[in-house]
Order: C-alpha cells, then sequence, then structure tokens
C-alpha cells in the first residue's frame, strides 16, 4: 500500500509492507467500496474507501479507520486517517460492499 503524498523531513512517499492475501478468494472490488489492508509487520488493520480505479487491479482510495488489536487510532506506520492511499488486489483482505447513491 502507498500513500499518494509526501510527508516529513525526506518527503518521500509513505509505503506500507501489506500481507498478501489470494486475491482470486475475495471478491473482487468496485469504486465506492470499503476494503482491509493489513500490514505485515504490526497487524495494523486499515480500512480504506476505493473512489477511484486506476489500472486494473489498482485502486485509489481515502484510509477511513485504522485499528490494531482492540485499539482504534488515528495514525500508524506513517499513515493517518483521510491519507490517500493506493492498494493492489492482492493486499486486500476483505471488501465490504457499500450501496452506490442513485
Amino acid at each position: 500500500m502507498r500513500a499518494r503524498f509526501a510527508r516529513g523531513l525526506t518527503q518521500s512517499p509513505v509505503t506500507v509492507v501489506a500481507r498478501a492475501f489470494d486475491g482470486e478468494a475475495v471478491r473482487a472490488p468496485q469504486v465506492g467500496d470499503l476494503v482491509t489492508v493489513y500490514s505485515q509487520d504490526q497487524d495494523t488493520e486499515f480500512n480504506i474507501r476505493l473512489n477511484e480505479a486506476v489500472e486494473p487491479g489498482r485502486w485509489r482510495g481515502v484510509v477511513y479507520a485504522i485499528g490494531r488489536g482492540q485499539d482504534v487510532l488515528v495514525t500508524a506506520e506513517g499513515l493517518e486517517i483521510d491519507d490517500v492511499v493506493e492498494v493492489v488486489r492482492e493486499e486486500i483482505a476483505q471488501v465490504i460492499p457499500c450501496g452506490r447513491s442513485h
């Protein structure tokens, strides 16, 4: 998972190494869905609302919630709630379909 911004002294984009999942076992996400991505190192859960398909198998979305165990976090591993990130299908552990507005 890669953030689409630069923060801090190095001004380099933040990259979070995510656990890999079998993309075929999870329902194909669509724009508007809420997806879950887990970090590989710290068992941090990122919930991301997808708002754009960048290319096949890659989406851009906004971090909606962050958690670690029972703790709800505002920031983790260099990312914060409301940060824009890109995710690939293999990083997506769960898809929650969300209703589309008409």
